[in-house]
C-alpha cells in the first residue's frame, strides 16, 4: 500500500503499472487529486515522483 506524498493518505492499489528499464513503475491517483509514481527495483522502492512538487514534469499543450 502506497502513501500519498502530498496528503499522507494511504492509496490501496495502483491505477496502472509497467516495466521501465530495470524498474517496475506503479502509478497511483489519490483522492486529493495528486498523481504519483513509485519506482521499484526488485522489492524495494527506489524513488517516488509526484505531480504536486513538479516531479512528473510540466504539462504539454496540445497543438490545434
Amino acid at each position: 500500500m502506497a502513501k500519498c506524498p502530498k496528503c499522507k493518505t494511504e492509496v490501496p492499489k495502483p491505477s496502472k503499472n509497467w516495466k521501465y528499464g530495470i524498474f517496475t513503475v506503479k502509478m497511483y491517483k489519490c483522492n486529493c487529486g495528486n498523481q504519483f509514481r513509485e519506482y521499484y527495483k526488485g522489492d524495494k522502492v527506489r524513488f517516488v515522483l509526484s505531480a504536486h512538487n513538479g516531479g512528473l514534469g510540466p504539462r504539454q499543450k496540445t497543438k490545434k
